[in-house]
């Protein structure tokens, strides 16, 4: 499964070049949303995204926020929210 990312619209002629149409993707949100510039940086891109690959799966690495992955799942795409934990436990055999 691709894990896609980009930058702004400079990278997005070659940011998804090469990854399969249709199936699944990856992508993360993680530190992408807490300044309005890369907020907008990553909704747009991922709109650029869905428009170049056409994923009927998007799996996110972080908190999916309604405003950013609402239009897609509204669209028929599966979001799908793996949480991201900062807190990493090491088990003890």
């Amino acid at each position: 499964m691709p894990n896609v990312r980009w930058g702004d619209e400079r990278t997005y002629e070659f940011a998804f070049e090469g990854l399969p149409q249709g199936g699944t993707v990856a992508v993360s949100t993680n530190g992408c949303l807490r300044k309005k510039a890369d907020r907008e940086y990553f909704k747009a891109g991922l709109a650029r995204m869905v428009e170049a690959l056409k994923p009927e799966t998007i799996i996110n690495y972080s908190a999916t926020p309604e405003e950013i992955f609402g239009p897609y799942t509204d669209s028929g795409i599966e979001v799908i929210e793996l949480p991201y934990s900062h807190t990493f436990k090491k088990e003890v055999a």
